[in-house]
């Protein structure tokens, strides 16, 4: 029995009805009164669907379940599908990248564009990853799309795609730009003199 297995089975016993606490001078006194634990039919749902994700069933049974995962849209499943993403048979790990890509989190965001970038990762996957990527609907992932079209040295089947991609997309407007980091103003080479106080007002001074 694995652990996970044992998790629903606990959670089974503890939905079970409970004797209530024994009374004050009775024998049973010093006896622990087990506590009942709350759980939702979501929760439950999810448990099963995550235990049979990882349970040594039929491949094809542990793909429903993880695809499962994703059309539930509980992303605590994020980081468990995450793992199974890079899982060595195929079928596993792509049913677990379609589970990322149907949930619209910043979380699931991330590890798509980690997939896209794994050295590892099989390119049918990074390819796969790549095309979820605007269904987010976010302008970080817009700017995933354009940043991965421009890469130089990157995998050429993959920046084809996000080039075909970014081509269908709008361009990151100004606003959706990412802020230029500021210069930093050093001494001149060879001197040890401090950098000059940057000029005109500073946050907070009220001179």
């Amino acid at each position: 029995m694995t652990s996970m297995t044992g998790l629903l089975l606990a959670l089974a016993l503890t939905a079970a009805p409970k004797k209530g606490p024994a009374a004050i001078g009775s024998a049973k006194e010093d006896e622990p009164c087990p506590v009942a634990i709350s759980a939702s039919a979501g929760d439950a749902t999810y448990l099963r669907a995550l235990a049979w994700a990882f349970e040594p069933a039929p491949q094809e049974v542990r793909a429903q379940a993880i695809e499962d995962l994703g059309f539930l849209g509980d992303t605590r499943a994020l980081n468990a599908l995450a793992v199974l993403s890079l899982d060595a048979n195929a079928l596993i790990s792509k049913a677990a990248i379609r589970a990322v890509g149907t949930m619209r989190h910043p979380r699931a965001e991330e590890i798509l564009g980690n997939i896209v970038r794994h050295p590892t990762v099989s390119l049918t996957n990074r390819q796969f990853a790549l095309s979820l990527i605007p269904f987010q609907n976010t302008a970080t992932a817009l700017r995933f799309v354009h940043f991965t079209a421009r890469q130089v040295g990157g995998n050429a089947d993959v920046t084809q795609l996000a080039r075909s991609l970014a081509a269908t997309l709008p361009s990151p407007t100004a606003e959706d730009a990412v802020a230029p980091i500021p210069q930093v103003q050093t001494a001149p080479a060879g001197t040890m003199a401090p950098a000059p106080f940057p000029s005109g007002n500073v946050a907070g001074d009220s001179k």
